[in-house]
């Protein structure tokens, strides 16, 4: 495998390009350059299905004239093709209509990257390895049901400058399997999954026999009725629902009247007690496994944040245009959300639930109301019935409607955290969770 661009080697990129919009007069630019070596491995019906390694290569030039700004992009780096780069982001800002919200190029910043991000085993991961972790993930479904998963990884680097002298280089590298059981009469169904910076954190025996343990245990669900139940909401589950919620945070939308963190009458919730005092949600861009870049899209330094201390909205985000209108700190747009557990156990969580539904995760999401953050889904591969402390039996699949706005302030219990769609969260269990219809899916 080819080595990925160096510090040095970027910054030549980059510095080509820039010096090309600096001889344009009155034209200033940011540039990024992002370079992936990735491979991964298919597998189903127990056997590979499929293989690759794959390697991409783009340079992005934005070229700003005044308030037209306009980019180009190549995956080309020899001379003639970033001079084309440039020339076309010129020629199309010139022609763009002013941009009232365009901010000017960053100077230079401070950027923090996370200790040890990039895994040098990571990156040199070959077929080899992911077809014994397809092995181990097949061996362990034995003759009780068929597996199917997809296991990846990542070696990246994303630099980033500017005429006005920003600069930035971060090297990561990304893991992740996941795998889906079935038993041999198709009413079972059993899914795990988990992500790190590491591959060696990926244990796919242990990730398939839980798969295959869920399969087998929901073979043949029984029919519960829709309704509001309590419900204990694996860690996929609750980074599924917890997605709508980061991704609301954003100042402007509740500046504007249009976000469930706007305070009727004008202005936001920003010190409202929301949540319960069980409620922490931060933001660490330093935390490696959690794969986060020291940088966002517009070269904004990101740092560590609390958004939801217990239980209180501390703060939204600001981009730059937004921040200047409001006299605000920019705070980038944050990455490597965490929503902070507590000390119980799944165990725990299902022994003191007098009557409940247990999901494994959430599929096909979509939001219904902005403003209430309503979110509706389907469960997926394992959902059971909890009675009297102990999980009853398996049952059948439903469409839900709710918020992740009321599964946290319903919550009563929360394990300790786990990783699960990019971000460091529970299990949790909550109450009144509407699973409004029945859902025929396995």
């Amino acid at each position: 495998m080819a080595a990925l661009t160096t510090e040095t080697q970027a910054r030549r990129i980059l510095d080509r390009a820039l010096a090309l919009v600096r001889a344009q007069k009155g034209a200033a630019a940011t540039a990024s350059l992002d370079h992936v070596h990735a491979g991964n491995t298919r597998f189903a019906v127990s056997e590979i299905t499929s293989s690759a390694n794959v390697e991409r290569m783009q340079l992005s030039v934005t070229v700003q004239l005044g308030k037209r700004v306009a980019t180009a992009t190549t995956n080309q780096l020899d001379d003639h093709a970033v001079a084309d780069a440039v020339a076309r982001a010129a020629r199309i800002a010139r022609l763009a209509p002013e941009n009232p919200e365009a901010m000017p190029p960053l100077g230079a910043q401070t950027y923090r990257p996370a200790k040890a991000a990039s895994d040098a085993a990571t990156a040199a991961l070959g077929p080899d390895v992911r077809a014994a972790a397809a092995g181990a993930a097949i061996g362990a479904a034995g003759d009780k049901t068929s597996i199917a998963g997809f296991h990846e990884h990542a070696a990246r680097v994303r630099a980033i400058a500017s005429t006005a002298g920003a600069w930035g280089y971060h090297a990561w590298t990304d893991a992740g399997m996941s795998c889906t059981a079935r038993t041999p009469d198709g009413t079972g169904s059993g899914w795990a999954g988990t992500s790190s910076h590491r591959a060696k954190d990926l244990d796919a025996g242990a990730l398939a026999k839980v798969a295959v343990d869920k399969a087998v245990a929901s073979h043949k669900p029984q029919r519960l009725d829709p309704g509001r139940y309590t419900v204990i909401l694996e860690p996929a589950a609750v980074a599924d629902l917890m997605s709508f919620l980061v991704g609301a945070l954003g100042a402007r939308r509740a500046d504007e009247g249009r976000s469930f963190f706007s305070k009727p009458g004008g202005g936001t919730r920003v010190g409202d007690k929301l949540f319960p005092e069980t409620i922490t949600l931060r933001s660490d861009p330093t935390d490696a496994q959690l794969t986060a870049t020291p940088f966002d899209r517009e070269q904004v330094a990101i740092a560590p944040a609390t958004w939801i201390d217990k239980g209180v909205l501390k703060g939204l985000v600001y981009g730059r245009y937004w921040a200047s209108t409001k006299s605000k700190p920019v705070t980038g747009q944050p990455d490597g959300f965490i929503l902070e557990g507590g000390k119980a156990t799944r165990d725990e969580l299902i022994k003191g639930t007098k009557r409940g539904v247990l999901i494994t995760r959430f599929w096909y999401l979509r939001s219904l109301d902005p403003q209430t953050l309503m979110v509706t889904g389907l469960t997926r591969d394992g959902v059971y019935l909890i009675e009297n402390g102990a999980i009853a039996r398996p049952v059948n699949n439903f469409r839900f409607n709710e918020s992740p706005v009321q599964m946290l302030a319903r919550c009563d219990g929360m394990t300790a955290t786990a990783i699960a769609g990019g971000m460091r969260v529970p299990t949790l269990r909550t109450n009144e969770f509407n699973l409004a219809s029945i859902s025929e899916a396995v």
